[in-house]
């Protein structure tokens, strides 16, 4: 995606995609860190549906769980195993360098993103107050142009529902 693997000094944030193992992507350090935490179910199947359709927007016509549950059962284990290992490096990250980080749960996200984008930008610039700053009317404009301006691209039918323990529920629901 436009953006990706800049880590040179024209970049104020840099994007990964954790806990995939990228061994070529640039190396670079941080002065700050924004993780954005997903329900491992979601990511779960979210990963296993771009693996499979090799596409962001497609879903397959069948149930992992139901039609393969062996093959799930696998893959359950395998990502839970790979999210451990990458909340260990990030807690190590965030321990021992001292980086601060910032926690944001996806789904609040979505479902509330002002109170949220505004935070992000009081931890980005250093401000606790952003009454009147350009921080504050940009973050407005973001939020005034509604959700899809920013979606990056189409998204599964299931769009905005989270699943858990292969039900679907809506944000409301939650």
């Amino acid at each position: 995606m436009k953006g990706e693997d800049i880590v040179d000094d024209t970049c104020w944030v840099v994007k990964y995609h954790s806990p995939w193992c990228m061994p070529f992507a640039p190396v670079f350090s941080a002065n700050k860190m924004v993780c954005i935490v997903r329900n491992p179910m979601d990511t779960m199947i979210s990963w296993l549906e771009l693996l499979s359709t090799a596409c962001h927007s497609a879903k397959a016509p069948f149930e992992y769980d139901k039609d393969y549950p062996e093959y799930w059962d696998w893959w359950v284990r395998d990502c839970s195993a790979l999210y451990g290992q990458w909340f260990d490096v990030i807690m190590r990250d965030a321990n021992l360098r001292k980086v601060p980080v910032l926690w944001i749960r996806y789904e609040d996200l979505v479902e509330d993103p002002k109170p949220h984008l505004m935070n992000l930008m009081r931890y980005m610039i250093n401000l606790k107050d952003l009454t009147g700053t350009n921080a504050e009317r940009r973050v407005q404009e973001v939020l005034d142009k509604g959700k899809e301006a920013t979606q990056v691209y189409s998204l599964k039918d299931n769009t905005l529902r989270f699943n858990t323990k292969g039900k679907m529920y809506s944000p409301a629901q939650r």
